[in-house]
Formats: C-alpha cells, sequence, structure tokens
C-alpha cells in the first residue's frame, strides 16, 4: 500500500513525497511505515518509491533496521525452543546468556562483520572447551536475522576456527580408575555406609558395573528391573528443566534406550536395597509398593537430588585419600576395566548407550594411552635397575 502526494516546503515551493506501509515487523511485531520526502516532480517520486519496493522485497528492512543482536535473539529462540527437549533448552540458554549475549549483545546486527566475530571466537578459543559449539549456536542467530532479510550474509560463515589451546605441562585429568582402585573404593564405601547408607552403596555399585549414566540411574523405576531375565531397562533419565527443576525426560538418544545384563552380585545388592527402601520409607509414613516407585528418592520419596551422589563420592575419595574422580568417571571406569577384560569397542558402545562409536573410541583412546603408561612403569619396576 502506498501514496505520492504534494506539500508546500518552507520556502513555499511544491514538492513531492510518499508513503509506503511495507508490512509488520516480524522481530518488534509493529507496522512498518516508510516515507521519503523532497522530490521535484511526482515522476522522481515515483521511481524512488518502486526502487525502494524492489528493495524491500529482495532483502526486507535491513537498509533501516537498527535491531540489536539481543533484539533478533529473543525472537529466535522463541522459535528455538519448540524444536528441542527442555533439557537441551536449559543448556543452550545458559550458553547463550554467560558467553554468546555478553559478547555480541549490544551490537546492532546489521553493524557485526566478519572480523569482530573471529576476535570473539578467538577469546572464546583461549577460555573455553566448548568454543567450537558456542561459536556454532552464536550463528543460529544471524541465519535467523538473514532468513528474516535483516542482513544479507552470516558473518559467522567466514569465521577461522583456531586450534584448542594447549597448557604446556598440563596433563589431562585421568577420570577413571584402575581394577585396584575400583575395588578400594568399594571396601571404604562398605565400611563408611553399610549401616547408615546403603543407597549410597546400591547406586555406586550399579553405576560401575553397568556403565551407565548417573540421570539414568536416578530414574529407574523398580518395574524397570527384571528379575527373572536379571537385566534392567534403560528408557528414561533425570534432567533440568529451564527453571532448574529436576524433572524425568527421554534419554540422551535413541541408542540410549537399551537393556544391561546384570551380575548376580550386582543384582543381589539390589535386592537387599529394595528392602532398605521399603523399611526406610515406612519410616516416614511412604509406601514403596507401587509400580512406579523411583529406586533411589530423597526423604520425600521423590527423585534424589543430582548433587547428592557427589557429595557422597566426594566425602569418600577425601576421607580416605583415594584418587580423585567425578561420578562420570564411573563410565570411564566401566569402559577401562572392560577394555582390559576383552570387551570389543562394538560392546561397550551398545553398553554405554553411545550413538557415535567415535566417542566410545575416544575413551578407548584416552584409556589406552593412561594402560601404555602403566606398563612401561611396570616394566621398569620389575626389572629393578
Amino acid at each position: 500500500m502506498a501514496s505520492i502526494s504534494k506539500y508546500q516546503n518552507k520556502s513555499g515551493k511544491t514538492m513531492w513525497r510518499y508513503q509506503v506501509f511495507a508490512g509488520i515487523d516480524h522481530v518488534t511485531g509493529k507496522r512498518r511505515n516508510i516515507s521519503r520526502k523532497g522530490f521535484k516532480t511526482k515522476n522522481e517520486a515515483e521511481l524512488s518509491m518502486s526502487k525502494l519496493l524492489v528493495s524491500i522485497d529482495q532483502h526486507g528492512f535491513a537498509e533501516k533496521n537498527n535491531l540489536t543482536y539481543l533484539k533478533v535473539y529473543e525472537y529466535f529462540i522463541k522459535s528455538y525452543r519448540n524444536t528441542v527437549k527442555e533439557s537441551t533448552l536449559n543448556r543452550v540458554l545458559g550458553l547463550f546468556k554467560h558467553h554468546v549475549l555478553p559478547a555480541l549483545g549490544n551490537y546492532p546486527i546489521k553493524d557485526i562483520t566478519t572480523p569482530i566475530c573471529q576476535e570473539i571466537v578467538n577469546k572464546w578459543a583461549t577460555e573455553l572447551v566448548d568454543f567450537r559449539k558456542i561459536k556454532n549456536y552464536a550463528g543460529l542467530v544471524f541465519k535467523e536475522a538473514k532468513r528474516l532479510k535483516i542482513i544479507y550474509d552470516n558473518p559467522m560463515d567466514l569465521v577461522i576456527l583456531p586450534k584448542p589451546v594447549k597448557k604446556i605441562g598440563s596433563e589431562k585429568f585421568e577420570n577413571f580408575w584402575d581394577r585396584n582402585e575400583l575395588k578400594k573404593f568399594f571396601e571404604c564405601l562398605d565400611e563408611e555406609y553399610s549401616s547408615k547408607n546403603y543407597k549410597a552403596i546400591a547406586l555406586f555399585r550399579l553405576l560401575a558395573f553397568t556403565g551407565m549414566r548417573k540421570g539414568e540411574a536416578l530414574a529407574l523405576q523398580w518395574n524397570d528391573l527384571n528379575l527373572l531375565q536379571k537385566t534392567l531397562s534403560i528408557n528414561k533419565t533425570v534432567t533440568r528443566a529451564i527453571d532448574n527443576k529436576m524433572v524425568v525426560g527421554t534419554p540422551k538418544t535413541e541408542h540410549s534406550i537399551r537393556v544391561l545384563d546384570l551380575d548376580a552380585k550386582t543384582l543381589t545388592v539390589l535386592k537387599h536395597w529394595k528392602q532398605v527402601q521399603r523399611k526406610e520409607l515406612l519410616i516416614l509414613g511412604y509406601n514403596s509398593d507401587n509400580q512406579n516407585q523411583l529406586v533411589f528418592t530423597n526423604y520425600y520419596n521423590r527423585l534424589l537430588s543430582t548433587t547428592k551422589p557427589n557429595k557422597w563420592l566426594d566425602h569418600i575419595i577425601k576421607k580416605y585419600d583415594l584418587k580423585h574422580i567425578g561420578v562420570h568417571g564411573f563410565r570411564h571406569t566401566f569402559a577401562s576395566i572392560a577394555f582390559e577384560s576383552g570387551a570389543t569397542i562394538k560392546q561397550v558402545q551398545v553398553q554405554l548407550g553411545h550413538a557415535d562409536v567415535q566417542t566410545t573410541l575416544n575413551v578407548y583412546s584416552h584409556v589406552s594411552k593412561y594402560a601404555k603408561k602403566q606398563t612401561i612403569n611396570k616394566y621398569a619396576g620389575y626389572l629393578g635397575f
């Protein structure tokens, strides 16, 4: 919709002007009217108006749009939140909040150039392990701005990814135990918790002898356990929602849905824990004899906090002076000992629920370097000179 009219300027001379309704700005939600004046003839005004309409049709509102990166991000995230799991959204929101928006948020998005992005990515590379992932997420907002014809090109597309910065002399944290270290841990765990926290014993036994993820263990219900087949079904996991509240959701990938075999000792530990749990919950006023009863709960018979296993583990490590690992290290420990016992890479991949065999190979490579170091030390120790 457009109109052309004549008017008198301050000196009383007749001039021409036009006004164009260019639609609704999808980002701001506001009506977009563009006007121009100062033309000497009607033909000049019509020619200018035609060029403007063609430009809007090809490039949207790019010419006059001063939207910031933050404003486009807010529009983008409204649609993005409907395409991913809540746990993924929670993680992505954190990356934008702590890294992307502080660096790019206040820039008018059409003024952000590839050199600006390159400098920011270079800085991320010196500080953050996941700088590649952060760069890709930052690029999604530019992609959205390009789709809306606010900008012509995505400046992140031409950024050259720097190599990760490695600190000279630093050794990678070995987040797993060998067979003897794991055995020592369970001896200490039994000494510390056998009479007052059998829940911890059952949880860590399950993590160490199945390689399952912590979130998968905390989401387990007793109906996932098949006593006859001696198996455990993994079909859900505990994640963090946007408000940081714990929720039970679908596993990380479809490969994470799997059935794990249980050894006789682990099965015995779980059976004993079920009896102990029933007594503990009855004292608290809860009946655990229901189909959807969680295997591991808090005092209110709800999901056990994801930080609780970390506290139990840190307590044992500190008190008994054990090598420090994290709870996720039990997955690497399982892989390490499984490889050592003769399991194939494919068998370990299926057991751990890795979607990509490369993830399993990365663990194998890491473990192999450690084993190589141990081999030469044992060799030198045996010779003794």
